[in-house]
């Protein structure tokens, strides 16, 4: 496979590694250790990032976008995220959100968020699915058990939908102008055939954004809880046929999976260049310690898993781009894959660092943490191989 960029697609990548090692490496170190529920969030990097085009990147041409290929989203994203993948979150998440407008939504309604998404550099949306009762159910899916899956509820009321529940790790709620919520609107049939989009413009009364997740790494990149409560959303504000939404959901599912691998993939890079240029640095037994074998051998390693995982995803988004030849099997065990190369270069970087690489004024402890954060997006390691399994 050729994996040659054209000019275009290098020059995006310079782009977005010029702003990371510019404005992503320098403020966001500081901001993220900060306490959670103060208000950290990094609205100005992000607004800077939107006028350069990360935010519009992935939203086509038609609408006023870049329109770019999934190829071009992961060299962006990996780039952004080896700079702060807390910050690239925000841009990669609005470009999963909009691909499931794209997948669910009538033109009147796209007509009704795009124009607004593309013309404002702070507009985010959020995605309302995962619930404390319902994570893995959610991306398996146990289709066959009536328990299993989203059950908040939404019941038809003349030309509304009276909507009650919670969900919960929905990212970017407190920041969002948009944000699409999957509820149940059959809860005697299996989750996969009674699960429907609704349309949610907050602020809105029956919406309550709840309590921050104190997470362990990527702190700037928040997640809290939803809460409805009587929320009435307009027939009109359906997104697509009712109880169909799962099988639109499914044509965009691996755009997701590969977003959180470039994620990963991008945290890993930022972690082998930080060993690297300590072992080039720190001398032990009157050499840098890049030339003891058993350092040199390890960062061999470490570049090896890197490589590997940066070919797998290239070829994963290819396949996307190719449309016929999606092999939705390849991003899944991929994502799996760059998620343990990741946290063995992180982990080996730490010991490379010796004693520095647990000290808070020192990089290597926040990759370490940010690193631990990717077993949980784009589903579990565990989750990606169970839904490889029946495409072997």
């Amino acid at each position: 496979m050729d994996f040659h960029l054209s000019e275009e697609q290098k020059g995006l990548q310079k782009l977005a590694r010029d702003f990371a090692r510019d404005e992503l490496i320098p403020n966001c170190a500081e901001l993220d250790r900060l306490p959670d529920g103060e208000d950290v969030f990094p609205w100005d990097l992000v607004e800077k990032g939107s006028k350069l085009g990360f935010n519009n990147l992935a939203v086509p041409k038609e609408h006023g976008g870049h329109g770019a290929s999934v190829l071009t989203q992961v060299l962006v994203i990996e780039e952004l995220s080896a700079g702060e993948a807390a910050v690239s979150k925000v841009y990669s998440h609005n470009w999963k959100g909009i691909s499931g407008i794209l997948a669910a939504a009538s033109e009147e309604q796209i007509a009704r968020i795009l124009p607004d998404y593309v013309k404002d550099p702070r507009y985010c949306i959020g995605i309302g699915l995962t619930e404390p009762n319902s994570g893995s159910d959610n991306s398996v899916p146990y289709d066959k058990k009536i328990s299993a899956g989203p059950m908040l509820s939404a019941v038809r009321d003349g030309d509304f939908y009276v909507l009650n529940g919670m969900k919960h790790y929905i990212a970017l709620s407190a920041q969002c102008k948009y944000i699409s919520i999957l509820a149940r609107t059959d809860k005697t049939v299996p989750w996969t055939e009674g699960v429907t989009g609704f349309m949610v413009f907050p602020p809105q009364d029956g919406l309550e954004i709840g309590r921050l997740h104190d997470k362990v790494g990527l702190r700037l990149y928040p997640q809290n809880e939803v809460i409805v409560n009587n929320l009435r959303v307009p027939v009109s504000d359906r997104l697509g046929e009712e109880g169909k939404f799962h099988s639109s959901r499914k044509a965009v599912v691996n755009i997701g999976t590969v977003e959180a691998t470039a994620t990963a993939l991008g945290i890993a890079k930022r972690s082998y260049e930080l060993a690297l240029e300590y072992a080039r640095e720190r001398v032990q037994g009157g050499k840098p310690i890049i030339e003891h074998q058993i350092i040199s051998t390890l960062l061999l390693e470490m570049f090896t898993r890197l490589e590997a995982s940066r070919s797998m995803l290239w070829r994963s988004a290819c396949s996307i781009d190719n449309g016929i030849d999606d092999d939705p099997k390849l991003a899944r065990v991929t994502k799996a894959f760059t998620v343990e190369a990741l946290n063995y270069i992180a982990t080996k970087t730490v010991e490379i660092w010796g004693g520095m690489g647990v000290m808070t004024e020192a990089p290597v402890e926040k990759v370490y943490r940010d690193a631990i954060q990717l077993f949980h997006m784009g589903s579990t390691n565990q989750v990606n191989l169970m839904k490889a399994m029946p495409d072997l």
